[in-house]
């Protein structure tokens, strides 16, 4: 699987770095200051939480009691629960919008003046995402349990727009450019079909081995070629309707 993120350095060791401890602790403020460590602590479980609850059913006093800490400290470091549930998706949203940024124009400038082919834009796009969520860092599969969630659901529409929908809309003119006479509704409904498989493979919910008998789990790297291949001549049936 030496190809599966040729086009992007995931550089994931230091995606998180932050300053250390902003100085001595002022009144009022929760003992442990404003530390990476304390923000992460809190990111994480919340992050757990949502996946497994949905928004409805995680309290921020859930999300205090998994985190180990006083249930003022959510709110001193993200506010209400509205802004941590914001900041749970954006923390990872913000890696993968570089991350396949940068993918897209490795994939343009090999391209040049032509068209990309489809294979390379299903690559880009969504190895990103099989790659973290290999990397044995429980978190991006619990992300990706939360943005099969989020998907489903009316809160998740602002949410996604916010944090996704500029790249969306990049890969998707880029497919529309590449399917050339391709209904523009047909393209959009293949990509959210895409995505959804990409998620569905990362989440690890164990129905795939239900159903096909399997004892060993796969890893969204082993499952990645077949999605790249499906969803390459999903999009070109479009095309040739």
């Amino acid at each position: 699987m030496s190809q599966v993120l040729s086009h992007s350095s995931l550089k994931l060791d230091s995606t998180f770095e932050s300053s250390a401890d902003e100085g001595p602790r002022k009144p009022g403020r929760p003992k442990g200051g404003r530390s990476a460590h304390t923000r992460e602590r809190i990111l994480d479980a919340a992050e757990q939480l949502f996946a497994d609850r949905g928004y409805d059913g995680a309290s921020i006093r859930d999300v205090a009691s998994k985190a180990g800490l006083q249930i003022h400290s959510i709110g001193y470091h993200f506010g209400p629960k509205e802004s941590l549930f914001d900041m749970v998706v954006g923390r990872r949203a913000e890696i993968m919008t570089r991350l396949r940024r940068d993918a897209l124009q490795d994939a343009r400038d090999r391209a040049g003046k032509g068209s990309i082919p489809v294979s390379d834009l299903v690559r880009s796009y969504v190895s990103p995402f099989i790659k973290s969520a290999s990397h044995g860092d429980p978190g991006w599969r619990n992300y990706a349990a939360l943005m099969g969630r989020l998907a489903n659901s009316p809160l998740g529409t602002e949410i996604i727009a916010k944090h996704y929908d500029e790249t969306a809309r990049a890969y998707i003119a880029e497919l529309s450019r590449s399917l050339s006479g391709a209904d523009p509704e047909d393209v959009v409904e293949g990509f959210s079909a895409m995505v959804a498989a990409m998620l569905g493979v990362c989440a690890a919910t164990g129905r795939p081995e239900r159903l096909s008998g399997r004892s060993q789990a796969r890893t969204p790297e082993d499952s990645f070629e077949t999605l790249v291949r499906f969803h390459t001549a999903g999009f070109q049936a479009i095309a040739t309707r």
